[in-house]
């Protein structure tokens, strides 16, 4: 396979070892001649561009060159892909391990360590001094986990590097003689803080309503958005029938003339699109409640935003984002519609500040209402300002809440019957009669601490049997951090048995993730093992790290126990680059991060990088079928030899449930467990770099082994 190194002069060449080498090319031509190689393979990690004609045309190929001699161009000098480190720094305190392993294709498998490797040493990046030597060579982590049919998780046999004993802060590498060194890393107290910014700029990014502009961002955009529409149609509650969707009630059911037209700024788009969800008050309620369990944590000026001057906490001012438009649109009669939608998704090419799409908001029902006011008293609570702002609106939203009765609505779809024709279709829609127990609960405790009026708990009280009920049936699709601000605040004798009974749950949880993070996985990580759980239930963020994370950082608040934030530790380095592919997770985060995926600002901004801070679904435990068809040729036996935990198959708007993501499944997460761990550093927020001018030069735009 020499020659094929001469083939690929120009093609990106990753160094493993001295005896096994990478190639990667994102050129068609050149890939095809890589096809007859024995480890050659199609990389479901190819970028896929959805702006050209042929999707195929940027599929990622790759192959390895094997040898008994070492490879004459190595250079130990140079950094190997073969480890895997947490790139935004460990934290001196906590356990700290670096990793290393590669899966070589479906043909080669796993790479190995030679006989011989005498041991490997962590070196001081400015001095070159060894500050850790071990004279035993990487130790073996786990055996790799598989499926009942056999396949892998990684596809490695994952090697690890301890070096929890060295806590002085400073930039260090890790070097195993005859293998390679790693790339630069740093310990110091300031990762987390590091992290949690970019998280938080993930989601100013996203904030609907208001241009984004330097010095806060190079991502830079209009201000959209702005007017909508009072609607009819409901918040998501309530069934409709399988051949009828909401964008179709909401495009045959609004006054889109003459209907009441409303100013709003605020809210986050939810995810590639515009919407904004009513599922973003678990944003609001997230940084909330990470602020009261951490109060010492967070500071104005901590975050480049707008607001980061005017004397309150900058994690506050971005959950106040949550709710602002939520404001503007409450009904004279309080009641509160939570969604803002359209009649169905913008076209690729639909910049927001030039969205032709019309917007309108959800009615008001009960349970959207009580949502509502739950988050906003929440916020009213933790700082003064948000208390005169919010408190009447709150205490409006319940009343309307108690006040109103289950609604009943006939909606009329008009659908094609024929080329030329059209029909009527009558849809009743019915409001669900019960009321959720979690804003139920939230809101009742906190106006009632708001106000020191009885109704509140009174009101919840004489439906306890009811909200008992839901809490047995429902808890378990709760957020960990669903009354961990209110926790804080104290919780009231009437409240105290359900309390109870949620922590009880919640501590039964986060024990078994411990055991997971230990032993489940070669890499660290807080995910059900195989055949455990909900272990394939991978897809739309539910396996990403930092989000099953808050259940430990929750559990350690409850506990006190030191072995819950090493958990959440271990969780934040997975994130961070120590996972098999050894990317970060994030958009601008670390070194090698995603630099391709659903997002629909970033295929119109004029911008070559995509924009930071946005965290991708990523892992979907079975391949994408479009991804099995075009970039495996459609092969799905030779796909399905390709390890779990490398199975992103990014075709982008053909793979959602890989590519996209959302503000509330995976961006707000991370930033609540990062502001959880970190230790503020009372520094500015750094400049970040510019955006790079061509993505084929971020590191992270090819395949990781």
């Amino acid at each position: 396979m020499f020659a094929v190194s001469m083939i690929f002069a120009a093609s990106m060449l990753r160094f493993l070892d001295p005896y096994t080498s990478l190639y990667q090319t994102d050129d068609d031509r050149e890939g095809r001649s890589l096809a007859s190689e024995p480890g050659f393979w199609p990389s479901a990690n190819g970028q896929k561009d959805p702006l050209v004609e042929n999707p195929k045309a940027r599929i990622m190929y790759n192959a390895f060159r094997t040898s008994d001699s070492p490879f004459p161009d190595y250079d130990p000098k140079k950094p190997s892909a073969l480890f895997k480190v947490n790139q935004v720094g460990y934290h001196p305190d906590q356990p700290k391990f670096v990793y290393m392993g590669a899966w070589l294709g479906p043909k080669l498998g796993a790479w190995k360590m030679r006989n011989g490797v005498a041991g490997w040493k962590l070196v001081d990046a400015k001095t070159g001094d060894s500050v850790l030597v071990s004279q035993v060579p990487p130790v073996h982590r786990v055996d790799d986990a598989t499926n009942k049919e056999g396949t892998p998780f990684t596809g490695e046999y994952t090697y690890e590097m301890d070096f929890s004993s060295v806590t002085n802060e400073g930039v260090y590498y890790v070097q195993v003689d005859g293998v390679g060194r790693s790339e630069d890393f740093r310990i110091w107290r300031g990762a987390a803080e590091d992290a949690f910014r970019v998280h938080m700029g993930g989601l100013y990014q996203k904030r609907c309503g208001i241009a984004k502009c330097e010095p806060y961002t190079h991502w830079t955009a209009g201000a959209c958005h702005t007017n909508i529409v009072r609607g009819s149609f409901a918040p998501e509650e309530g069934k409709l029938p399988k051949d009828v969707r909401w964008f179709d009630i909401i495009r045959h059911n609004t006054d889109w003339e003459t209907g009441e037209r409303i100013a709003v700024s605020g809210g986050w788009h939810d995810a590639a699109d515009y919407d904004r969800r009513p599922a973003h008050l678990n944003i609001v309620n997230d940084l909330c409640a990470v602020y009261l369990m951490k109060p010492a944590n967070f500071t104005d000026g901590q975050l480049a935003i707008p607001e980061n001057s005017n004397g309150i906490p900058d994690i506050l001012d971005e959950a106040e984002w949550g709710l602002r438009h939520l404001l503007a649109v409450q009904q004279k009669d309080g009641g509160v519609g939570t969604w803002i939608e359209s009649s169905g998704h913008p076209d690729v090419g639909n910049v927001a500040e030039r969205d032709p799409m019309r917007y309108a908001v959800s009615r008001a029902t009960r349970a959207s209402s009580l949502a509502y006011a739950a988050h906003a008293a929440l916020l009213a609570r933790c700082h003064e300002s948000f208390r005169a702002k919010y408190l009447d609106s709150a205490k409006r939203a319940w009343d309307f809440a108690m006040r109103a009765t289950p609604a009943v609505e006939t909606f009329v779809v008009i659908k094609k019957s024929g080329w030329l024709s059209t029909s009527e279709q009558e849809i009743d829609w019915r409001e669900p009669s019960g009321l959720s127990a979690a804003p139920f609960i939230k809101a009742a405790i906190n106006l009632g601490a708001l106000t020191g009026e009885k109704t509140y708990l009174e009101a919840l009280g004489a439906k306890r049997r009811e909200v008992e009920e839901d809490l047995k049936k429902n808890e378990w699709r709760w957020a960990a951090l669903t009354f961990a601000g209110e926790r804080e605040l104290g919780i009231p004798p009437q409240t105290s048995k359900l309390m109870a009974e949620w922590e009880r749950r919640l501590l039964n949880r986060a024990k078994d993730m411990l055991g997971q993070v230990d032993g489940a996985y070669a890499y660290r990580c807080p995910w059900w093992a195989p055949g455990k759980g909900y272990f394939s239930a991978m897809s739309w963020g539910n396996s990403h790290p930092l989000r099953r994370a808050q259940m430990l950082v929750a559990a350690h608040r409850i506990t006190g126990d030191a072995a819950y934030v090493r958990g959440a530790f271990a969780a934040l380095d997975f994130h961070n680059g120590c996972n098999p592919v050894g990317t970060t997770l994030t958009s601008g985060l670390g070194q090698v991060y995603p630099v391709s995926f659903l997002d629909l600002p970033s295929y119109v901004d004029g911008i070559a990088e995509y924009v930071p801070g946005i965290t991708p679904y990523r892992w979907t435990y079975g391949m994408p079928a479009r991804a099995v068809e075009m970039v495996y040729g459609g092969d799905k036996a030779f796909a399905t030899k390709c390890p779990i935990w490398r199975r992103w198959g990014n075709v982008e708007n053909l793979t959602v449930a890989a590519s996209e993501y959302t503000v509330w499944e995976t961006i707000a997460p991370a930033a609540s467990v990062c502001g959880y761990l970190l230790e503020p550093t009372g520094t500015p927020p750094p400049v970040r770099p510019a955006p790079a001018k061509d993505i084929r030069a971020l590191p992270g735009y090819w395949t990781m082994p």
